[in-house]
């Protein structure tokens, strides 16, 4: 469900993006109430990309492959409606929505369905009256949806496309515990970027903005050169506390589990070579480079579904570490060379070529 949340989510934010920069929350809700019901049912079709393969790699019965994607269904429709929530940045909201999941999960874990309606439904709450405006159903036009939609999969396949390859290759006989607590110090660096470094490039894009039309070139020039300092201390501060985290995750498993110790540390360095290559990803295509960035992911998902067809779990994710290293330094040489003036690519080099 996380790689499928970011193709679900960025058609999304096309919708809404003219609007994001007022930050008129009304506007944007408004909006995003018009072209949910349309985007929800357009969305729905991408869950099939993921239930065809697990079906013929498992042969689960029609009964299990439909409960398998009414789960997903649902969570399309709570992830959707989180969107509002991160635009808002309304962090109150947000961990109301994962609280009621949560609660839902440790009080009734068997109602499976429960979790993400009842998260959904906090955040529909919310929308108020502004609720009634999905009467509108207005259509996403299907080819940027499709656009988007690959979009976000490649985009998404870099940090979570393992895990569903992983499952596919060993029928769900892996070690479950040590392979999703070795990678969540990726999760949380991710978020921590998201939460603490994105707002600082936001604003200092922002500022960009303004000097382009506004100020002097000296201005224009101290503006730049200050977003590309904010973008390398959040990408480069991202990465120190992913290795700090890493490196507890291997520690604590290591003690914990003293007989996978080896698939616990290839698995937390590899998940941090994929968090770093989804962020660097992020900030290509936050530039405009979006070709690159959706490459960087392509390759990625077919090493990833090579490695596993060829080797064994410690084999695949060792071969993943390898491999992630090089598309990294690559993403690294190509982010820096963008993004060293970032007035030319996000705003020159436009206009220039009209």
């Amino acid at each position: 469900m996380p790689w499928l949340a970011q193709a679900a989510c960025m058609p999304a934010y096309r919708a809404i993006g003219d609007l994001m920069a007022e930050r008129d929350m009304q506007k944007i809700t408004r909006c995003f109430c018009e072209v949910w019901p349309a985007m929800f049912l357009q969305t729905l079709p991408l869950a099939g990309l993921f239930a065809l393969p697990l079906w013929l790699a498992t042969g689960w019965s029609w009964q299990a492959m439909g409960a398998y994607l009414l789960l997903l269904g649902a969570h399309v429709l709570f992830v959707q409606s989180l969107v509002l929530a991160n635009v808002g940045e309304r962090r109150g909201l947000w961990a109301v929505a994962w609280g009621a999941y949560a609660l839902a999960l440790a009080v009734v874990p068997t109602v499976w369905i429960l979790p993400p309606l009842v998260a959904a439904a906090t955040q529909i709450a919310a929308m108020g009256r502004q609720l009634s405006h999905v009467r509108v159903f207005e259509r996403l036009d299907h080819r940027n949806f499709a656009a988007d939609a690959l979009r976000g999969l490649l985009l998404g396949s870099v940090l979570w496309a393992d895990k569903f390859v992983l499952f596919l290759a060993t029928d769900g006989t892996f070690q479950v515990i040590v392979v999703f607590m070795a990678m969540l110090p990726a999760v949380l660096a991710y978020n921590f970027y998201f939460v603490n470094m994105a707002p600082h490039v936001d604003r200092a894009v922002s500022g960009l903005h303004r000097a382009i039309e506004k100020e002097t070139l000296p201005v224009l020039a101290s503006r730049s050169t200050l977003l590309s300092y904010v973008v390398d201390r959040s990408v480069l501060r991202t990465g120190a506390v992913g290795m700090v985290l890493t490196l507890a995750a291997a520690l604590l498993l290591g003690g914990l589990q003293p007989h996978h110790v080896l698939l616990a540390v290839t698995v937390a360095v590899a998940s941090w070579t994929f968090m770093m290559l989804t962020l660097l990803s992020y900030e290509l295509d936050y530039i405009g480079e979006k070709i690159t960035a959706q490459a960087l992911g392509a390759v990625h998902l077919v090493v990833s579904i090579l490695a596993f067809a060829v080797f064994s779990t410690n084999g695949a994710y060792a071969l993943l570490l390898l491999a992630d290293l090089v598309l990294v330094a690559g993403a690294w040489a190509l982010y820096k060379r963008h993004w060293a003036q970032p007035e030319y690519t996000l705003f020159w080099r436009h206009a220039t070529s009209w």
